[in-house]
């Protein structure tokens, strides 16, 4: 990742305040990393609540929202000036040492807006990996430090958690909900009541479900057989 015919694309840090929708306000400020980080994590998760299905002892897990997920980078922070990408010459012999870089990334990734209360909004670009995101969470490790006591070099492990704008979160929120069609297997003990319960928290919804399948009998159904489960108005009942 990062390399694209023989060029080493160095990640860039996109620091900027949103407004309401979660777009920029202004111009991002652009961050180079010093060093591309040599590992990903990705943590993704859909949220489901339970549900009591009557006449069952156990519950449902029924879908709720879809998370943008966590990443996870370890960056590198040097100032021994060995490497063409460490802080040289003045800088390096700063009193702060890498601290002052550190304080700058810190700043750009997790500075709070003082007049909206948030935190800064970033989008993480490297290579074909965007990611829009804010800063969780951000562990600094200091690993090597001058005679004096400078602090020469240190990694920031950085958990960036998935911040998408509202117009894409409420499209995947649409993708996985009840308003669109879907088709649903019988299970041993399932009547179209429960099964409208089930999906859309309301028993009455069975006579639609009846009637996207054809059923004269609601009560005609079967373990195995397959059944539509169409969109409904929902303030319509």
């Amino acid at each position: 990742m990062g390399v694209l015919d023989g060029v080493l694309l160095k990640m860039m840090i996109f620091s900027y305040h949103a407004d309401e929708n979660g777009m920029p306000k202004g111009l991002p400020i652009p961050y180079p990393v010093m060093y591309n980080p040599e590992k990903l994590s990705k943590n993704i998760a859909v949220n489901y609540q339970a549900q009591c299905i009557p006449g069952d002892n156990g519950q449902e897990q029924s879908y709720h929202s879809v998370q943008s997920g966590e990443v996870t980078f370890e960056f590198l922070f040097d100032a021994t000036g060995t490497s063409v990408n460490s802080i040289n010459g003045e800088a390096a012999k700063a009193v702060g040492g890498v601290d002052l870089e550190i304080e700058l990334f810190l700043k750009l990734t997790g500075d709070v807006d003082p007049e909206e209360h948030k935190p800064r909004s970033l989008t993480l670009v490297w290579g074909t990996f965007i990611f829009n995101c804010k800063l969780k969470s951000a562990q600094v490790n200091y690993t090597m430090f001058s005679g004096i006591g400078r602090p020469l070099r240190a990694t920031v492990t950085a958990t960036f958690v998935g911040h998408e704008f509202r117009v894409i979160q409420a499209a995947l929120n649409k993708l996985f909900s009840s308003d669109l069609t879907k088709v649903h297997i019988v299970k041993a003990g399932e009547t179209l009541p429960l099964i409208a319960n089930e999906v859309y928290g309301n028993s009455s919804y069975y006579i639609e479900i009846a009637k996207a399948n054809n059923l004269s009998n609601f009560r005609n159904i079967r373990p195995g057989q397959e059944i539509i489960l169409p969109p409904v108005e929902k303030q319509s009942v």
